[in-house]
C-alpha cells in the first residue's frame, strides 16, 4: 500500500522491528525505537516552530542520524522536504531557499560556520546540527575540546539547535497526509544542464521502496541483521529513495557513511555484517583499489547496485571477478533511474539481465523510446527514453506553482521525457546510449562519446576516463579523451596502446583526436563526472 506518507510506510511494520538494530553511525546502533521516537520529537518541535503541512523546511545535512530525523518528521507532519547538498555555496543555498519559501533550514554546524552570519543578516531561521548530538556529555567534551575543527562564527543566540529538538515533549500531531502529497524537493545535478527542481510525491518513494525490496534475490523479508551501506546521501534521489526509505522501511541496518571514503566504505564492509551496497560507479571504482577490499568478508555481500552514471563493463568485470575469488556469489547489477522519477526505473536481477542493458523496467513502470517528433519508435529503435510510473514526479517548481516541462499524456499513461537517449529491445531490457545532451555532432555525424569511452576503459592501465567533445578550427568539433592512468604505468606508451584500440574499434568520427592525461576527473558533488569542467 504505497497510497500514504513516506512515514507511514516506514513504521508500517514498526512492531516486527521496534527492537532491531535501525542505523549504525560512527561506533553506535541506535535502535528502531530509538528512532522513531526521536522523529516524533522532533515533528513536534516543528509544529512548535510554527510549521504546518505544506509548508517548505530546508535541509542541508550529510550522511549523519539527524538528516533522517529531520526528514521523516518534516514528513509526518505533512511539510515539504527541500533537499540541498550541504556543499553548495551560499549564493546557491539562499537561492533554493527563496525560490522554495522555505520557513526553516537545518544545517551542519561546521558548514554552517563559513555563512553564519549572512544567513542571519537575510532572515533566515536556522536549526544548528552536529555530530556530537548522538554523543554522551564525556564523549562530546572531547569531540569539542580536542576536534580538528572548532566553530567560531555561530551565536549560540541567534539560532536553534538540534539538540533541543530532540528533547521536545511528545504531543499528538493531528494531520491529514496521503501518498500524492509533494513530499520532497529534489534539485537535479546539472551536469549537463541548468540544474531543476523536481517535485516528488509520497507515493513515488514508496513504489521505488516496494520494487527495490522485490528485486532483492530474497523477496520482501524483514532484512532483520543485515546491514545496507548507506554512502549515497539523503539529498541525492537514489540515495534517499533506495539506501534510506527502502532499507530502513523493511527493517534493514542503514551503516551511514558520513562522507565519500572508499577506504572507510572497505572497512565498514568488513566490520559489520553489510549485505547490501546501492552506489554510483565512481564509488565501486574507488572501492576494488582498495587492497582491504578483498577477503573473506565479501561472502556476505549479497546485492550490489550501481546507478546514477553508466557502469563501464571493466569495472564490473573487475568487481564481479574479484567477489568470485573470495567465495562471494554477489555479482555488480547496473541499474537506471533519474531524479525526475524518484531515483529507480529499471535493474538487472539474478532471473533477468542482459550484458549492456540497464535492465528491465521495475513494478509497472513503462519505458519506451520517441523520435523527435513524438512518435513511439518500433523496438530496437534508437530515441529518447521517456517513462510512465507511480513514481514520476508531480512537476517541476516554478514559482509558487509546478510546472509540466518534460511531462506529456501516451496512450492514457503520464511520461517524463529522461534527456537519455537509447532503446528497448524485443524482451524488455533498456538500452542506456548517452546523456542527448552529450551526443556529438563530428561532420555531421551522430558522435556517442559512450561507445570511445567504453573502448578505452577496457585497455589495461587506464583507471578512468571520459570523451567529450571540443571545438576544432577546421572541422568545428572532435572528440577528446581525458584520461586517468593506475599508478605506475608508462603514460607514452599508454595513450598508444589507447589510439590503436581505437583506431581498430571506432569509426573516425568517433575516435579521440586529442588526449589528456588528468590525476582525477573531476566530479559534481553527486559523485558524477562533471563533463561541463572539463576543457
Amino acid at each position: 500500500m504505497i497510497n500514504k506518507s513516506m512515514y507511514d510506510f516506514l513504521f508500517a511494520n514498526y512492531n516486527d522491528k521496534k527492537n532491531d538494530v535501525a542505523i549504525c553511525f560512527l561506533y553506535k546502533n541506535f535502535s528502531y525505537r530509538f528512532l522513531k521516537d526521536e522523529i516524533d520529537r522532533v515533528a513536534c518541535f516543528l509544529v512548535e516552530q510554527g510549521i504546518k503541512k505544506g509548508d517548505v523546511v530546508t535541509v542541508a545535512l550529510p550522511n549523519i542520524p539527524s538528516s533522517v530525523s529531520v526528514f521523516y518528521a518534516v514528513n509526518k507532519i505533512g511539510a515539504i522536504a527541500n533537499m540541498v547538498h550541504p556543499l553548495v555555496p551560499y549564493a546557491l543555498l539562499k537561492e533554493r531557499m527563496q525560490q522554495t519559501n522555505s520557513k526553516l533550514l537545518f544545517a551542519f554546524d561546521l558548514l554552517l560556520d563559513a555563512y553564519f552570519n549572512e544567513l542571519i543578516n537575510d532572515g533566515f531561521k536556522v536549526v544548528v546540527c552536529k555530530a556530537n548530538d548522538y554523543l554522551t556529555d564525556f564523549e562530546s567534551f572531547f569531540y569539542t575540546h580536542f576536534g580538528k575543527k572548532r566553530c567560531k562564527n555561530i551565536d549560540k543566540t541567534k539560532c536553534l539547535f538540534f539538540k533541543n529538538a530532540q528533547k521536545t515533549k511528545l504531543f499528538n500531531i493531528r494531520v491529514k497526509t496521503c501518498g500524492n502529497d509533494v513530499a520532497v524537493i529534489m534539485h537535479s545535478s546539472g551536469t549537463t544542464d541548468k540544474s531543476k527542481s523536481a517535485c516528488l510525491s509520497n507515493e513515488g518513494f514508496n513504489y521505488v521502496a516496494n520494487n527495490v525490496i522485490d528485486v532483492l534475490p530474497w523477496g520482501s523479508k524483514l532484512g532483520k541483521g543485515m546491514a545496507s551501506l548507506a554512502v549515497l546521501p539523503t539529498f541525492h534521489a537514489f540515495g534517499l529513495g533506495v539506501s534510506t526509505h527502502t532499507m530502513l522501511s523493511f527493517g534493514y541496518q542503514s551503516v551511514m557513511i558520513p562522507k565519500y571514503s572508499a577506504k572507510l566504505i572497505v572497512k565498514k564492509i568488513r566490520q559489520k555484517n553489510v549485505g547490501i551496497i546501492a552506489g554510483v560507479p565512481t564509488m565501486f571504482a574507488g572501492m576494488v583499489e582498495q587492497k582491504a577490499f578483498k577477503g573473506k568478508k565479501l561472502k556476505k555481500l549479497k546485492f550490489a547496485f550501481c546507478g546514477g552514471d553508466k557502469l563501464a563493463n571493466s569495472l564490473k568485470n573487475k568487481f564481479d571477478t574479484i567477489v568470485a575469488r573470495y567465495g562471494g556469489s554477489c555479482v555488480l547489477d547496473e541499474g537506471y533511474g533519474l531524479t525526475e522519477a524518484s531515483g529507480v526505473l529499471c535493474v538487472n536481477t539474478r532471473k533477468a539481465q542482459k550484458q549492456g542493458s540497464v535492465g528491465k523496467p521495475v513494478g509497472d513502470t513503462v519505458v519506451v523510446a520517441f523520435d523527435e517528433k513524438g512518435k513511439p519508435l518500433q523496438n530496437g529503435t534508437m530515441g529518447e527514453l521517456c517513462v510512465s510510473s507511480p513514481a514520476v514526479m508531480k512537476g517541476y517548481l516554478q514559482g509558487d506553482k509546478l510546472a509540466d516541462d518534460g511531462l506529456f499524456v501516451f496512450d492514457d499513461k503520464r511520461f517524463v521525457k529522461t534527456g537519455d537517449f537509447g532503446y528497448v529491445d524485443e524482451q524488455g531490457f533498456v538500452f542506456f546510449k548517452q546523456r542527448q545532451k552529450r551526443i556529438e555532432k563530428v561532420s555531421g555525424v551522430n558522435v556517442f562519446p559512450a561507445e570511445a569511452e567504453q573502448v578505452i576503459l577496457q585497455v589495461e592501465g587506464v583507471k578512468a576516463c571520459c570523451v567529450k567533445g571540443v571545438s576544432h578550427s577546421a572541422k568545428g568539433v572532435v572528440m577528446k579523451a581525458f584520461v586517468v592512468a593506475d599508478n605506475g604505468v608508462d603514460q607514452n606508451a599508454l595513450i598508444c596502446k589507447i589510439k590503436d584500440e581505437c583506431n581498430e574499434k571506432l569509426d573516425k568520427w568517433t575516435q579521440p583526436k586529442f588526449y589528456e592525461l588528468l590525476n582525477d576527473l573531476p566530479l559534481t558533488p553527486f559523485g558524477k563526472i562533471d563533463y561541463k569542467a572539463l576543457r
